[in-house]
């Protein structure tokens, strides 16, 4: 809801600057409008921002709120959040105080809003636990499109003058956000972003996790008292382990020609962890994938990049996978899959070394 009002004050407050107006939509409504959007996006902003620092699995203190780059979580992407959130902050206090400032003093803050916009969407991408799912995606498109269109259109319509400025302007929208997109693609997109962002070791071994717990008639875990609890949830078991395996296969064509065969899958019974195996190549003669390059992710639902590697053999239905984690310790696992359509089952067992001979 944050990226959702600051985009839609991005586009008001351009709509804003074109003197657009209606009989519907007068000019003053919509500066109305963009007003009480805009302090709306800062409320949820502050929600946000509150929320982060109370919840204790991650951590992250007032002061890295305020001053960007101190936090030991994640320190590159948390610390854009914390350039947006001053951005939005000078923004706030300059036009609380707009009539104790000069007009050219205040007009230079506010253009820190639009600066605001683009580091807050790189935050969210680089920071986020949800950049990966659908309806993620789909609204940080969404808002993307929107920003685009708008400033398309102040382009169009504003600074006859100085077509060089509007040309300079709208090729740098343009290659901002196509360094954005291809930097998610191989970024945050891809299986294992958590250990690459730079979450901390103990937290992808799921160290500061809570633990799982029963619960009681009302609810909440046995033993609730109102307050938070520090508790652990228990990482992979010591190999060596054996589980069967269910989850689903997506395929699709890149650039080039090249296939990209995605599997996520989830184990089943007393291991509890999720796998995420991704190989790009050539199209195979018999419908296959020619194995070029590959990525893997795997362990507990809590901290699904734990251990991160590649496939280190093919052998028709059974897939070698060469695991590390951040502490460097080796996992390698054999898979025996089946593929029905798009539904996938087999077997994972784990291995001590990967065996030798076969072909990739």
């Amino acid at each position: 809801m944050a990226l959702v009002l600051l985009t839609a004050s991005v586009v008001l407050g351009v709509l804003t600057s074109v003197r657009f107006g209606t009989p519907d939509w007068p000019r003053f409504a919509l500066q109305d409008l963009h007003k009480r959007v805009s302090m709306l996006s800062v409320v949820f902003v502050g929600l946000h921002v509150v929320t982060t620092v109370s919840d204790a699995y991650a951590p992250i203190g007032w002061l890295s709120v305020f001053v960007p780059f101190s936090s030991p979580y994640r320190r590159i992407w948390l610390g854009l959040g914390s350039v947006a959130f001053d951005l939005l902050l000078a923004v706030t206090i300059s036009s609380l105080l707009r009539q104790r400032i000069s007009q050219r003093v205040w007009r230079g803050l506010h253009w820190l809003a639009y600066a605001s916009w683009p580091v807050a969407l790189v935050h969210g991408l680089g920071t986020g636990t949800d950049p990966r799912l659908g309806w993620m995606l789909a609204l940080t498109v969404i808002c993307v499109t929107a920003v685009l269109s708008a400033i398309g259109w102040r382009l169009v319509s504003g600074w006859p003058a100085r077509a060089g400025a509007r040309v300079l302007v709208g090729a740098g929208s343009v290659l901002g956000v196509a360094a954005i997109a291809l930097w998610s693609a191989a970024g945050p997109l891809r299986p294992g972003w958590s250990a690459r962002a730079g979450t901390p070791a103990s937290l992808l071994a799921g160290a500061n996790s809570a633990s799982s717990t029963t619960s009681d008639n009302s609810g909440h875990p046995s033993g609730y008292s109102g307050t938070d609890q520090s508790t652990t949830l228990s990482s992979l078991p010591a190999p060596p382990y054996q589980a069967n395996i269910a989850g689903s296969v997506s395929r699709l064509t890149r650039s080039g020609g090249l296939e990209q065969l995605e599997m996520k899958a989830q184990t089943q019974g007393a291991l509890d962890a999720v796998l995420d195996v991704l190989i790009v190549g050539n199209p195979g003669p018999s419908g296959g994938v020619v194995m070029q390059t590959s990525e893997v992710s795997f362990g507990p639902p809590a901290a699904p990049g734990e251990y991160q590697g590649s496939v280190a053999g093919l052998d028709g239905s059974r897939i070698l996978l060469a695991l590390h984690d951040s502490a460097g310790d080796s996992l390698d696992l054999r898979l025996d899959v089946s593929i029905t359509g798009t539904d996938l089952t087999g077997q994972l067992d784990s291995i001590g070394t990967v065996a030798g001979g076969i072909s990739k």
